[in-house]
């Protein structure tokens, strides 16, 4: 009996409980290993859409490319000089735009522009009349005189340095004089001041003034005007350009010029009115065939990476990660069949890809056949472009074909046009062949930019006084400029840049900081400091420096003729540009710059422009619709105006009698096959117009790629948004399985060692009756 006992208990204490545990766990690891496995499947899909997807966008920018009419070609130009010794291109250089067009020019450069250059005609003297031998010397000169309308003051401490410097700083800020200053050493005893104009052209400058002549306190800068005897020496005359081209003379006031010849831009390099350049202009055939093999590229570098999903493993016994995905195969379709689509309207013989040799092979490559598409290049390179771009063209010249939608398809649409665009415009009534009888002030705003035009129109003007004193306000182009209302002043004079702060007697003290801050002209925040280091060397132009390195040099700060600091936009136009600089006085002083104050307020010429209406004025927005408007006040009303807002309308209408959007003259579809498609109708008529597109291969691809690649709504996007998705729900099951399997762990780790603990107990119980019954045993013999 006591080997029964033992027997029973000693084969159940034995067991093994990690064992036993992890194999009850065995189903949920093999769960979570799927899971997991499937997580990974999902992580290689979304690479792999990425990498198509990519792909697939590159190839669509390559066919936008080629959808642009007006960009479609490149060009060449080719240089030839009817001279045996003169070379074309020693005369000039040229360049150009994708507006050029092909023909053949004759140019002749017979004159080059010049900048007029003037200089001292002998050596600079001093106040003795004795040479100067350094340019750095005093000369003990004082005086003043005029360059383009700006004073420039000689001072008696002045150096030929100083007079130089105090020319290029007038050559400043929005009232640039033009004119450029330098000292020219001929010899030791032998300086020369030079004035040159910035800009090339027969205007030239103007230099004046009585103290630069013979008897003036300036004569010894040998500037003096014509006649005098220390007449001022023309080292270059002030000069326009003069070219022939096709047989016209022109001159313009540079030796680049862009004008003549659309899309042209001539570099005149030197004259010689003997020699005719020829100049041939002709399409860029290396670049054309070199963007449709970019094309071709394209198209195949997709078409590879679909097939590669598709290829068989006899290895591993699988295809690609997305063999099974539908995405695929209709992009493949859909590449396919936008491929092989003619485009109508041209030429049966050349009105699809492969009619010009581009050509797919069995597995959907595609190559350039040059027996075919060579000739045509050369020959008719207009079929190459009208095959890929987009097109359109009306009976009305009115209506002008701008951009196909997405979904556009070739043929022919009908444009309902409702209401014809508009100008925002006021025609005063008052009869200006007689003079305008009082001083009046005409104020116009600018609807939406709030440019404004304040116009001080004079009693006795007539109509095209008034007309071109509205059109000279109008085109104006202002440089915002501030000033801070409080001077600085050294003994009672206007303080300068080189002046230290001790001289401005306002108790500056060592360590001493100036808080800088303000707006700059885009309206950045701009909050910087300087710091007063020593007021006995530290000048102002250190301060001056300063804010024009807290507005990143987007400013030049001075002080202006009073002693107030100045600040200027670099550029002009429309500035939110602003400044405050407060003194903190640490040291206890009373320095103080005032508050900031708008000297001129920067702004672009603005779209209004004034025209003859009868004998009257009329004035107009340049642009057309809703958007181009303006108002009117006057002090008085002589124009016969009353003071008014006026805004211009948009143009409405249909396209194939869907609905569409007008801006100006602009007139775009918003549903369907026209959704996105654009037209432009100068008109003043309404009605229906019919216009004929042809939306070629180029044009077909960027509007069908567009539903695969649109970064929101694409197919691929939506494709990679529910891999994404899969992947978050597997990884909160993963999560869930694995907080599971550790409870479940706990659970049965405990259950099975409290069972051990019973059954060690059993144990214990057992082997005591075995002694107990083997005593017994015992005593019983």
């Amino acid at each position: 009996m006591a080997n029964t006992i033992s027997s029973q208990v000693t084969g159940i204490a034995g067991f093994d409980t990690a064992a036993a545990v992890e194999g009850l766990l065995s189903f949920q690891k093999l769960e979570l290993s799927l899971a997991q496995s499937r997580q990974e499947s999902e992580l290689a899909k979304q690479d792999a859409l990425t990498t198509i997807r990519d792909a697939l966008a590159s190839f669509r920018s390559t066919a936008t490319s080629l959808a642009n009419k007006n960009e479609f070609f490149g060009y060449t130009a080719s240089l030839s000089s009817d001279s045996a010794t003169v070379s074309a291109s020693t005369l000039l250089d040229v360049s150009g735009t994708n507006s050029v067009s092909a023909g053949q020019h004759t140019i002749v450069v017979e004159q080059l522009a010049q900048a007029q250059r003037l200089a001292s005609s002998v050596a600079v003297k001093d106040n003795t009349g004795t040479a100067a031998t350094s340019d750095t010397t005093a000369l003990n000169l004082s005086g003043t005189f005029v360059i383009e309308g700006a004073t420039i003051t000689v001072a008696v401490g002045d150096s030929l340095q100083d007079i130089a410097a105090n020319i290029n700083q007038a050559n400043t800020g929005a009232a640039a004089t033009g004119v450029s200053a330098s000292v020219v050493k001929v010899s030791d005893s032998d300086f020369r001041l030079t004035l040159v104009a910035d800009a090339t052209g027969s205007t030239g400058y103007t230099l004046s003034g009585a103290d630069l002549d013979a008897a003036g306190s300036l004569a010894n800068l040998q500037l003096g005007a014509t006649g005098q005897a220390n007449q001022r020496q023309t080292v270059l005359a002030a000069q326009d350009a003069q070219i022939s081209v096709d047989g016209l003379t022109l001159t313009r006031s540079s030796n680049t010029i862009s004008d003549v010849l659309s899309g042209v831009t001539f570099t005149l390099k030197q004259s010689d009115p003997t020699v005719s350049v020829n100049m041939t202009v002709g399409v860029d055939e290396v670049s054309l065939r070199d963007s449709v093999q970019s094309f071709v590229d394209g198209y195949n570098s997709v078409q590879s990476l679909i097939n590669e999903q598709f290829v068989f493993d006899e290895a591993t016994g699988q295809s690609g990660i997305l063999s099974g995905e539908a995405l695929l195969r209709n992009l493949q379709n859909s590449l396919s069949s936008t491929l092989l689509q003619t485009v109508p309207g041209l030429a049966s013989d050349r009105n699809s890809l492969v009619s010009i040799g581009v050509e797919p092979d069995q597995y959907g490559q595609l190559s350039i056949n040059d027996n075919l598409f060579a000739p045509i290049l050369a020959s008719d390179p207009n079929t190459i472009r009208d095959l890929f771009v987009a097109s359109g063209s009306s009976t009305n010249s009115k209506m002008q074909f701008l951009i196909h939608g997405d979904n556009s398809t070739s043929g022919t649409y009908s444009v309902n046009v409702t209401q014809a665009a508009t100008q925002a415009s006021v025609t005063g009534s008052a009869d200006l062949t007689v003079a305008l009888a009082s001083d009046q002030t005409v104020t116009l705003t600018e609807t939406g930019s709030a440019r404004q035009a304040v116009v001080n129109l004079t009693a006795g003007q007539t109509q095209n006084a008034i007309i071109s004193a509205l059109n000279t306000e109008f085109q104006r182009v202002a440089t915002e400029q501030h000033n801070l209302s409080t001077a600085l002043t050294v003994g009672g004079l206007p303080a300068t840049g080189s002046n230290l702060f001790n001289d401005l007697a306002l108790g500056v003290s060592v360590g001493d900081t100036i808080a800088i801050t303000g707006t700059t002209r885009t309206g950045q925040a701009v909050n910087s400091s300087y710091t007063v280091l020593d007021p006995a060397s530290d000048t102002i132009s250190g301060l001056l420096s300063a804010i024009q390195s807290a507005y990143n040099q987007q400013v030049i700060a001075s002080l202006d003729v009073n002693g107030n600091v100045q600040i200027t936009d670099i550029q002009s136009g429309d500035s939110q540009l602003s400044i405050s600089l407060t003194a903190n006085n640490e040291g206890g002083g009373t320095l103080a710059f005032g508050s900031d104050t708008v000297v001129t307020e920067g702004r672009y010429a603005m779209n209004i422009e004034a025209v003859i209406a009868g004998n009257g004025v009329k004035i107009q927005s340049v642009g057309y619709g809703s958007s181009s408007g303006f108002s009117i006040a006057q002090s008085v009303d002589g124009l016969g105006i009353a003071d008014q807002s006026a805004s211009g309308l948009d143009v409405l209408g249909t396209i194939n009698g869907l609905a569409a959007t007008g801006k100006g003259q602009l007139l775009q579809g918003t549903d369907g096959i026209v959704d996105g498609m654009g037209v432009y109708y100068t008109g003043t008529t309404t009605g229906v117009i019919d216009l004929t597109v042809g939306i070629g291969i180029g044009a077909r691809f960027d509007g069908q790629l567009s539903l695969f690649t649109n970064p929101i709504t694409g197919l691929f996007q939506n494709r990679q948004q529910a891999s994404m998705d899969i992947y978050t729900t597997l990884a909160d099951r993963i999560a869930a399985m694995e907080a599971q399997m550790v409870s479940q762990r706990e659970l049965l780790t405990r259950q099975f060692t409290e069972m051990q603990q019973v059954l060690s107990g059993l144990q214990r119980s057992g082997d005591f009756l075995t002694a107990q019954i083997n005593a017994q045993n015992a005593r019983n013999n």
